[in-house]
């Protein structure tokens, strides 16, 4: 081959030259290869599929509080009336037990009367003992 057909030649035909002693390739050729559109074309399926599955883990997870934060809502706003409804009762009970008629009605079963006068000291009347 003449200096002219080299300088003439395709790429491709000038790429397939002997190799070296000892088989190794001249450094230009160990450079890595550009990735084929196979490999390109997996790695972003790839990439789009794990992307995909962690969107839809942390769908699943926000899901799953917002759940779970109803449930515990709903819960405390049972609790709320129940103890709404005791209190109620409780002061049921509390303006049961102040009523003047109950109050008379078990002294009177205790045996207590009422006092027909009731004596008042003054502080002045104590300070004047010696």
């Amino acid at each position: 081959m003449t200096v002219a057909q080299a300088v003439r030649a395709p790429r491709a035909r000038r790429s397939h030259q002997r190799p070296l002693r000892g088989g190794h390739r001249p450094a230009a050729s160990r450079s890595r290869a550009p990735a084929s559109w196979e490999v390109r074309s997996f790695v972003v399926a790839s990439l789009a599929i794990v992307v995909a599955f962690v969107l839809v883990l942390l769908y699943l997870a926000q899901a799953t509080a917002v759940s779970a934060e109803g449930y515990e809502a709903q819960r405390l706003a049972a609790q709320r009336d129940e103890l709404r409804r005791q209190n109620t009762l409780l002061e049921i009970e509390s303006a049961r037990l102040e009523a003047p008629a109950r109050i008379e009605a078990d002294a009177a079963k205790l045996g207590l009367v009422r006092a027909a006068t009731i004596y008042v000291v003054t502080p002045e009347a104590i300070a004047a003992r010696p």
